[in-house]
């Protein structure tokens, strides 16, 4: 397919349904543009600066880093937890990850191995209807039944509607706040909580894109109590260095020190250059300030650039990415034909689930003014929305 405006009829041809990123990388670089990726959540910014050879513990000998984490990372976790949430958690309740992808996607499987007097009737895991891949895929490799999530006319959960026999066999659930990829907000983790707590479910709260809460203020699930409760955090999100592998879970004091022996047993550790590295990012927070808002602008930008040019959207609560529907109601085709006549590789929304057939999600990593050009070359509809471009930093 050429890069050239053939019109707005939307035809897949030989790319077929099944959606492939590799397939969306070479119909971009046949574009006849430079491929733009606005599929990952990742800034076209270099990652910030950190100097972990000034730290005390860099000049030790050489050994393998604790899986836990290092002393001054849990300390470095604890105080960024109390000073962007007021919520106070003991070191001793916070604990590495090698990235909060790799604790998504196992800690379903530990939790398994855990507590003897866990029930072995609890199969299920309850996940969002909407939700980052690795959610379900965690939950498979446990050989746990899924379960997603009905969500309100506002995307947001419904647990009223989780029937009472898998709530009774649920080991966990997870709530995504500000979602991926939808960027809904929960408005109540306290409730969310003692749901879980009531069912002696544990909640696995996934906050990695919470510096990004464009309609209030960011907000923990830990805020309703550690008891029950496991938040994941990681410097991927809030400081564009997802190089360095590194993340940061922290809540129930039992259940982080249930799940420290199988990690280290598994050998799940974060590589020890990456934690010294951590303790200067989490402990600065005037880049994480720049970086929200310079997605925030580009944001702004993009969802006016989407409605300008015939592709309506709203603006998300939160998070980077932008979720609209699909013309013609497929996702996949549609993001293959952006591919193909933009350059654009974008991601369907059937990746977050079955009812994210008909959408596709964007992400706000690159400046509008290299994106709207482009845009212009699908020869959708163009409408004209006054006052949509707003910056919600608060």
């Amino acid at each position: 397919m050429s890069g050239a405006d053939t019109g707005s009829t939307w035809n897949a041809g030989s790319a077929g349904s099944v959606w492939s990123r590799e397939r969306a990388w070479e119909l971009a670089a046949s574009s006849g543009r430079p491929p733009l990726d606005l599929s990952l959540g990742v800034p076209a910014e270099p990652a910030p600066a950190t100097s972990p050879a000034g730290s005390r513990e860099s000049r030790t000998p050489a050994a393998y880093p604790p899986s836990a984490g290092t002393e001054s990372l849990r300390t470095a976790a604890a105080g960024y937890l109390e000073r962007r949430f007021g919520v106070t958690v003991p070191a001793s309740a916070v604990a590495a990850c090698a990235g909060a992808k790799e604790f998504v996607s196992t800690v379903p499987s530990l939790l398994r191995l855990g507590r003897r007097d866990r029930s072995p009737e609890r199969d299920v895991a309850l996940i969002p209807a909407l939700g980052y891949p690795p959610y379900e895929f965690g939950a498979r490799l446990a050989g746990l039944a899924v379960h997603r999530v009905p969500v309100d006319a506002a995307g947001r959960m419904d647990l009223g509607r989780v029937p009472g026999h898998l709530a009774a066999r649920a080991l966990y659930l997870w709530v995504n706040s500000p979602a991926n990829p939808t960027g809904t907000l929960e408005p109540r983790p306290a409730e969310i909580v003692g749901w879980g707590r009531e069912h002696g479910v544990v909640v696995l709260s996934d906050e990695v894109y919470t510096e990004m809460t464009w309609d209030g203020a960011p907000r923990t699930a830990l805020a309703a109590g550690l008891g029950g409760v496991l938040a994941v955090h990681g410097v991927a999100k809030r400081s564009n260095a997802p190089g360095l592998r590194l993340g940061f879970y922290a809540g129930d004091p039992a259940l982080v020190s249930e799940l420290l022996p199988l990690r280290r047993d598994a050998g799940l550790i974060a590589a020890g250059d990456s934690q010294r590295a951590a303790v200067d990012l989490l402990g600065d927070d005037a880049h994480a300030d720049g970086l929200r808002a310079r997605t925030a602008r580009r944001l702004s930008g993009l969802v006016e650039a989407l409605n300008t040019h015939g592709l309506r959207c709203d603006h998300p609560g939160g998070g980077p990415f932008v979720w609209l529907a699909a013309p013609g109601g497929d996702g996949v085709r549609f993001a293959y034909e952006v591919a193909a006549r933009a350059g654009l590789v974008i991601a369907p929304g059937i990746a977050y689930g079955p009812s994210g057939g008909g959408h596709v999600r964007v992400a706000a990593v690159h400046d509008p003014d290299l994106i709207e050009p482009r845009l212009a070359t699908l020869g959708l509809r163009t409408r004209e929305r006054p006052g949509d471009r707003k910056e919600r930093v608060p």
